[in-house]
């Protein structure tokens, strides 16, 4: 027998088993309300981001206040704040950050109250109490000289200082000042008008202020209604409606908006405004969709469908308010079922209120809060629809929390049902437009109660089941993946680089998700997912597309689409508690990525309304940080290449310094500090350790720099000492890119291949 080794390695033999890895329950419990804290953080900000551009939208026409201005009635103004989207108010701030107070302006709603010649923008500042500080005129296009009258008057715009809110709005007993009469007499009426949040009209009844839909009808919207339509105006008995009159004026019709009792009625997405004209004698003749805050195609399905503008037609106020849509089989327009059925209850809101201010006005009773809530005590009552999903949903939980999936002609048969029933007839499908929409306007669960079943299913069973119940077992498009799956005897499964990319596909979605919501661009979301296809009318080209190219693919790859194409499943796995869950993932760092990303979106002022002003904007902001920054970035560059010509030197002497035997399980690595005087082995550390963070950063900074990246990081990681340090960076050299590498550089150096169990 030979002595010699034999060529090839022999496997290393233990004279003792390997230890399993220990899972810790409660670092599993931490790092899981992390992730969840990660996702409701997220959710927030979409939320917040919301009512930013809502608050823009309802200040778009106010004068910026210089803090000199402010500083007469707060002398330690050093900033403004934050504005109120609701009442258009901004807070008055100190070196601390402390709050002062608030101030308006009566602009923009006072810019039709004509004093001698032109309207008046005055501001008002409140104090710490909420009481009147101080007024004075911000701006005029009235004559200067009546403006200047006003201004030095020492009664007239004092006269409102220590009143509150309230008290101000329902003042009668303000002195014109002599001179400047008609001047000052538009001024009370702006301010009046201004708190009221009202405008002023005919009559002695004030049309209820909207800001969402701040737009009152016109001639053109009622034109197709009364012909002879000359001018509209708010109607001065008290009815809560509009007058339409002719050219002579004689009343020949009436209009109410839905608007403000449905505002909390949200279709897909968001709340609808909805114009309804009536004869004189109180019958229908028609509505019309005005602006909506919900997903404009489905709007623009509504606006089409003359079967459902016409459906009301003929109905009294009463009729209106008494309709039981489910008893009177209205049905929604197809493609457009939830927001053309939010449409429909907003007309109910709407009208029930409507005949309650007109009730209680016949009864010489104050007309009802304009503000309160719509549709009050009106009963929720499920329809059959929704107890038929409820019922899809509890079938699917029994049938993936036990043995019963295992039947395959049962499993079968229920993915037809999921198919034909919960996809196309219902389409209830959540996705990334669901999520974000309702994070931005609230859930609609009233009029999507089956939909909302649905989503909390898909969100909350992977969270504290550890089951991924939608995904697996309710989702349409996943059931129909399933069927399609193994049909074709080619089968085919990527690997390596390709796999990897693939898998980061849905963050990449989840990214442009978060940067068009935060950013405003006019972008749908539904075009990022396939479920609109399963309400056909609705889908448009790129859902159809991913539609198809998902299916096809899924015959070739098995569940192609949920594997590598998803954001909302990859949103659902992040949310999973699962028997990881006690180790930091790669799934986690790209969720924090994506929530650090959200929170600089955040940060960044609103881009201009206009979508391609934004994104020149956008662009002109990252040419001026270069310009301001080109020092920075000069040397960063010639750092980077100064860090790449010493990885290419200093990397492979580590590497080859590393044992061959130093990633084994149980083996521990000798160190000589210990044989070393105590300050000597002290001082080696810490050069070791800052060594190691040098080449850590070095690696960070060359994964998007030129570099060996992960080389680097993992000489780093070999340098440093910290907990976790052995998983981290085993888990590193069990990458097959990283120990070729290190194994080539090794061979190179005459060292043995690095060996990993």
């Amino acid at each position: 027998m030979s002595d010699s080794l034999p060529p090839f390695p022999l496997p290393v033999l233990r004279d003792e088993p390997p230890v399993p890895r220990k899972r810790s329950r409660w670092r599993g419990l931490l790092l899981h309300i992390v992730r969840l804290s990660m996702f409701a953080a997220l959710l927030l900000i979409v939320r917040q981001r919301q009512r930013e551009f809502l608050a823009r939208e309802a200040t778009r026409d106010l004068t910026p206040i210089d803090v000199d201005r402010l500083i007469e009635f707060f002398p330690d103004t050093v900033s403004t704040g934050s504005i109120d989207p609701e009442l258009r108010t901004q807070t008055v701030l100190d070196a601390d950050g402390q709050r002062l107070g608030f101030v308006l302006q009566t602009s923009p709603d006072s810019d039709d109250i004509v004093g001698f010649s032109g309207p008046t923008n005055v501001l008002l500042a409140f104090d710490r109490e909420d009481r009147i500080a101080g007024a004075s005129i911000l701006s005029s296009r009235d004559t200067k000289e009546h403006a200047a009258l006003v201004s030095r008057d020492p009664q007239f715009l004092s006269s409102w200082n220590g009143l509150t809110w309230d008290e101000a709005a329902q003042r009668r007993d303000v002195d014109a000042v002599s001179g400047a009469t008609l001047t000052s007499l538009a001024i009370t009426e702006s301010v009046l008008t201004r708190l009221r949040g009202s405008r002023p009209v005919d009559g002695n009844e004030l049309e209820p202020p909207n800001l969402r839909f701040p737009d009152s009808p016109s001639v053109d919207d009622v034109r197709d209604w009364f012909t002879e339509a000359a001018s509209i105006r708010w109607s001065a008995v008290g009815t809560g409606q509009y007058d339409v009159l002719s050219a002579d004026g004689t009343l020949i019709g009436h209009l109410f908006r839905t608007t403000p009792a449905a505002d909390a009625i949200i279709g897909y997405q968001g709340p609808t405004d909805t114009l309804v004209g009536l004869d004189i004698s109180g019958r229908v003749v028609g509505i019309r969709v005005r602006k909506s805050f919900d997903n404009e195609p489905y709007v623009g399905y509504v606006r089409d469908e003359d079967y459902f503008l016409t459906l009301f037609n003929g109905k009294s106020v009463a009729d209106l308010a008494a309709l039981d849509l489910q008893a009177a089989r209205v049905q929604g327009v197809s493609g457009a079922t939830m927001t053309s059925l939010a449409v429909a209850e907003g007309l109910i809101a709407a009208a029930s209120q409507l005949q309650a201010k007109q009730a209680e006005r016949a009864s010489s009773v104050a007309a009802p809060d304009v503000n309160s809530t719509p549709d009050e005590g009106r009963e929720w009552r499920p329809t059959s629809t929704d107890a038929g999903i409820v019922a899809t949903v509890v079938f699917a939980a029994i049938l993936g929390l036990t043995r019963l999936r295992s039947k395959r002609i049962l499993r079968t048969g229920f993915q037809i049902i999921l198919i034909v029933w919960l996809g196309f007839w219902c389409g209830a499908l959540p996705s990334l437009a669901t999520l974000f929409g309702w994070a931005q306007s609230g859930v609609p669960w009233q009029f999507a109660f089956g939909l909302t079943v649905v989503t909390a299913a898909a969100l909350l069973f992977p969270a504290f089941s550890r089951t991924q119940l939608y995904c697996h077992h309710v989702c349409p498009h996943g059931a129909l993946q399933q069927l399609l799956r193994n049909r074709l005897p080619f089968q085919w499964q990527p690997r390596g680089r390709l796999r990897t990319t693939l898998q980061l596909l849905p963050f990449g979605l989840l990214v442009v998700a978060v940067v068009v919501t935060l950013l405003g661009l006019p972008f749908g979301l539904v075009d990022l997912e396939p479920f609109d296809a399963y309400v056909i009318r609705a889908a448009g080209l790129a859902t159809l597309s991913i539609f198809a190219v998902g299916l096809v693919a899924s015959l070739i790859t098995p569940m192609a689409y949920c594997r590598y194409g998803c954001p909302t499943g990859a949103v659902l796995d992040l949310l999973r508690f699962n028997s990881t869950s006690d180790r930091w993932q790669r799934r986690d760092w790209l969720a924090a990525g994506l929530l650090l990303l959200a929170i600089l979106l955040w940060l960044l002022p609103l881009p201009p309304e206009d979508s391609g002003t934004a994104i020149s904007t956008l662009l002109d902001r990252v040419r001026n940080f270069a310009d301001v920054n080109r020092q920075v970035l000069k040397w960063l560059a010639i750092g980077s290449f100064v860090m790449f010509l010493g990885s290419l030197s200093a990397v492979p002497w580590l590497v080859g310094l590393i044992p061959e035997d130093y990633f084994l399980t149980g083996r521990r690595p000798k160190t000589t500090f210990r044989r070393q005087h105590p300050a000597v082995a002290i001082a080696l550390r810490v050069i070791k350790n800052l060594a190691g963070a040098i080449f850590l950063i070095a690696g960070l900074t060359m994964l998007i720099l030129p570099g060996q990246g992960l080389l680097t990081i993992l000489a780093g990681i070999v340098l440093l000492e910290f907990p976790g340090k052995r998983r981290l960076e085993r888990s590193l050299i069990r990458r097959k890119s990283v120990r070729r590498a290190v194994n080539w550089i090794r061979r190179r150096r005459g060292k043995p291949e690095i060996r990993v169990d």
